[in-house]
C-alpha cells in the first residue's frame, strides 16, 4: 500500500500549504527505517531509538494511556504534542479521542512517517506543525505552548535545543501569563531606546505585572551638561561619575522596593558592579540590546553580568557572545506599540503636510545619503535629523533636519502613499548586502497601516510572509517598485492592512515582554516558584479578608487590579477623603516605621 499519498491527501485536506511543502521534498527516504520484532517499522537517529525495536506500537499506546491518565485527557480539551517521529504516540491518543497540535522539528523524519504508517487517524485529529524554529513556534504559535503540553522522551533527547526550549518556554509563559510580577525597569538616559523602555512599561502593566520605572532621562540635562567641559578627558570623567551615580541610584531603589527582577533597555545607565550586588540580592537582571552589535559595542563589559540577555541579532552575535563566556542570549525583535503605532484620520491640513507620494523619517546615515541622490526627480520627502543641507538632498529635507518626534512619525506613517525603509549603514553605499536585524520603523509603518518599501533583510522572512511587505535590493528595483505602487493604490492597500495584521497578532510590545519574561522564568524555576508563592498567599489574604476587622474597606480603596502591598494601600489612602478608620490609622502608622535596608 502507498502509504504516502494517502496521507498526503488526508494531509492536503487539513493543511494545504504544508502538504505542499512536502509535495516538493526533492528526495524521500532520508532515514533508514527498520523491522522490529513484531513487524512494524521503527527508526533509529544518530544512535537514539525512537521507538521500541520489540513492538513499537504497543509502545506508544502505552505511553498515550498513561498521559492520558495523568492529564485527565481528553477532558482538558486540545494538547501541544513536542515530538512527531514515527507517530505510534500520537496514534495512541487519537484512539483516545485526544486532538491537538505535534510540533515536530526534522521535515525528513515527518516525511519518513507519511511514507511509512497510515496516519489517517493522526492527521484527522492533530494539527502538524514541521520544520519552524522555537523562535517561530513561540512568535506564530505561542498559544499552543500554553495547553497541555505533551512532550515525546525520545525526541525531547533527539532535539533538546528545539522541542527542549519549547517545552521550558511554555511552563514560563504560563507563569508569565499569571501576572503579579514586580519589574524595575531602568530606562536609557535618551536616544532610540527610550521610548520603546516606555512601551515595555505600559506593555509589562498591560500583562498584569507591577513596574517600578528608574526614569534614567531625568538625567539627561546633566549629561548635556558635560559639553561645557573644554577637554574630552573632563568631560568624559563628568559622564562616567554621573553613570556610576545613576547606576547606585538604581541600586538603592532595588534596595527600597525588592523587585523580583530588573530589566535594562540599551543605553541604560547600568555598570557591572551594580549587576555583581543585584545578583547578590538574588534580583536576577534581564538586558535587551536593541542595537547592532557590530556598531556599538559596550555588550562586550555587560553581557557577561546579566542574568538574561537579549538582542535583535541572531547567529553570529552569539558566537561572539559565547567567545566572552556568554550562553544566556535569546534572540527578541523589536515591535511596536499599537496604541500609538496606528491608522489615525487626518485633516487635509495635515495630509497636505505630512504627506507625498514618497517619505521617509530617519537619521541621515552614510547609505541614505547615498541612496537617496538616486531618488531627487521623485516628489519626496526626508524627515528626520543628521541630514546635510546641501545640494541635491537639501531641498527634500524638512523642517531643516529637526529630531521627529513620535507622534509626527505617525503622521508621516498615515500620510504617505510610499513609506521607503532603509535600514542604516555606516559604510555601505546603499543597501547592506548582509543586513540581519529589523529595525523598529518595519513594525511601526506597518502598524500604522501604511504601505512600506523595505530593504531586504535576512531576518525578515520569520518575522513577515510574502504579500505583507514589498522588499527591494538595490536602487534600480527600488525605482522600479516606487514606479510599480504609486500607480497601484489597491495593491498598496492590500499590502499595508497583511501587514499591519501581522503586526498586531505576532509583533506588539506586550508579546515581546511575554516572551522576555517567559525565557527569564524558564532559566529561574525559583523566580517561578516565588511568583507561584506569592499568587496563593494573596488568594489566602482574600479568602480571609473578612476575619480582619476594617481590611475589606482598606483593599476596597486600591484602584481595580492594583496589588495589595503596603506602598499601593498608603498611595490610595493620600489619595482617600474623610475620617479614617482604626486600620487606616494601622497601616499610616507602619508608614513611619523605617525598614533596614541589607
Amino acid at each position: 500500500m502507498d502509504y504516502f499519498e494517502k496521507n498526503l491527501a488526508i494531509l492536503r485536506s487539513h493543511d494545504p500549504y504544508l502538504a505542499e511543502r512536502v509535495a516538493k521534498r526533492p528526495e524521500r527516504g532520508v532515514f533508514p527505517v527498520e523491522i522490529a520484532v513484531n513487524g512494524e517499522p521503527t527508526v533509529k537517529v544518530r544512535g537514539l531509538a525512537l521507538h521500541s525495536f520489540r513492538n513499537p506500537g504497543k509502545e506508544g499506546r502505552d505511553w498515550a494511556i498513561r498521559a492520558a491518565r495523568e492529564n485527565n485527557l481528553p477532558g482538558t480539551g486540545a494538547v501541544t504534542v513536542l515530538g512527531f517521529g514515527l507517530g505510534y504516540h500520537l496514534k495512541g491518543l487519537a484512539g483516545l479521542q485526544v486532538r491537538g497540535t505535534v510540533i515536530e522539528p526534522d521535515m525528513e523524519l515527518f516525511v519518513t512517517a507519511l511514507e511509512h504508517l497510515d496516519l489517517s487517524d493522526v492527521l484527522d485529529n492533530f494539527q502538524v506543525i514541521v520544520g519552524a524554529s522555537p523562535d517561530r513556534v513561540r512568535r506564530a504559535h505561542g498559544e499552543l505552548l500554553t495547553r497541555t503540553l505533551l512532550p515525546y522522551p525520545p525526541l525531547l533527547r533527539l532535539h533538546p535545543d528545539s522541542l527542549g526550549t519549547l517545552q521550558k518556554y511554555g511552563e514560563g509563559v504560563k507563569a508569565a501569563r499569571s501576572g503579579g510580577m514586580k519589574i524595575l525597569l531602568v530606562n536609557p538616559v535618551s536616544g532610540g531606546s527610550l521610548p520603546m523602555a516606555h512601551y515595555c512599561a505600559s506593555a509589562l502593566r498591560e500583562l498584569g505585572h507591577f513596574v517600578t520605572t528608574f526614569a534614567s532621562e531625568a538625567f539627561a540635562k546633566g549629561m548635556d551638561f558635560a559639553d561645557n567641559y573644554r577637554f574630552e578627558r573632563c568631560r568624559t570623567a563628568f559622564r562616567s561619575s554621573l553613570t556610576r551615580t545613576i547606576s547606585q541610584s538604581v541600586e538603592l531603589l532595588a534596595k527600597e522596593t525588592r523587585p523580583d527582577m530588573v530589566l535594562a533597555l540599551a543605553q541604560a545607565p547600568l555598570l557591572p558592579e551594580t549587576l555583581a550586588r543585584l545578583a547578590a540580592m538574588e534580583i536576577p537582571s534581564a538586558f535587551w540590546f536593541v542595537e547592532d552589535y557590530r556598531v556599538l559595542t559596550y555588550w562586550r563589559e555587560l553581557a557577561p553580568h546579566y542574568s538574561c540577555f537579549f538582542g535583535i541579532q541572531k547567529e553570529a552575535f552569539p558566537r561572539e557572545l559565547a567567545t566572552i563566556g556568554v550562553s544566556n542570549y535569546s534572540y527578541l525583535p523589536v515591535a511596536a506599540a499599537p496604541g500609538i503605532h496606528a491608522p489615525v484620520e487626518l485633516t487635509l491640513e495635515e495630509r497636505e503636510k505630512y504627506g507625498s507620494p514618497l517619505s521617509f523619517v530617519g537619521a541621515g546615515y552614510f547609505n541614505r545619503r547615498n541612496l537617496f541622490r538616486g531618488l531627487t526627480d521623485y516628489p519626496f520627502k526626508i524627515w528626520g535629523s543628521d541630514w546635510p543641507m546641501s545640494p541635491p538632498l537639501d531641498r527634500l529635507i524638512q523642517l531643516n533636519a529637526a529630531r521627529i518626534d513620535t507622534e509626527t512619525c505617525v503622521r508621516i506613517f498615515n500620510a504617505s502613499a510610499v513609506n521607503l525603509n532603509l535600514h542604516s549603514s555606516l559604510n555601505h553605499e546603499g543597501v547592506v548586502p548582509d543586513g540581519d536585524f529589523v529595525n523598529p520603523r518595519t513594525f511601526e509603518i506597518a502598524a500604522c497601516g501604511g504601505f512600506q518599501l523595505v530593504d531586504r533583510r535576512s531576518l525578515l522572512g520569520e518575522l513577515f510572509e510574502e504579500g505583507e511587505l514589498e522588499l527591494f535590493g538595490d536602487l534600480a528595483e527600488l525605482r522600479g517598485k516606487i514606479d510599480h505602487y504609486l500607480a497601484r493604490p489597491e495593491e498598496r492597500n492590500r499590502f499595508a492592512e497583511r501587514g499591519r495584521q501581522r503586526v498586531l497578532r505576532e509583533h506588539t510590545y506586550a508579546s515581546r515582554m511575554e516572551e522576555l519574561l517567559a525565557v527569564m522564568l524558564a532559566a529561574h524555576p525559583d523566580l517561578a516558584e516565588k511568583l507561584r508563592r506569592r499568587q496563593e498567599e494573596n488568594a489566602a489574604l482574600l479568602d480571609g479578608i473578612e476575619e480582619q476587622e476594617g481590611l475589606r474597606e482598606l483593599l476596597g480603596r486600591l484602584p481595580q487590579g492594583e496589588r495589595p502591598a503596603l506602598e499601593n494601600v498608603y498611595a490610595a489612602l493620600a489619595a482617600g477623603e474623610g475620617p479614617l478608620t482604626r486600620a487606616e490609622k494601622i497601616f499610616l502608622v507602619l508608614k513611619n516605621v523605617e525598614l533596614k535596608l541589607d
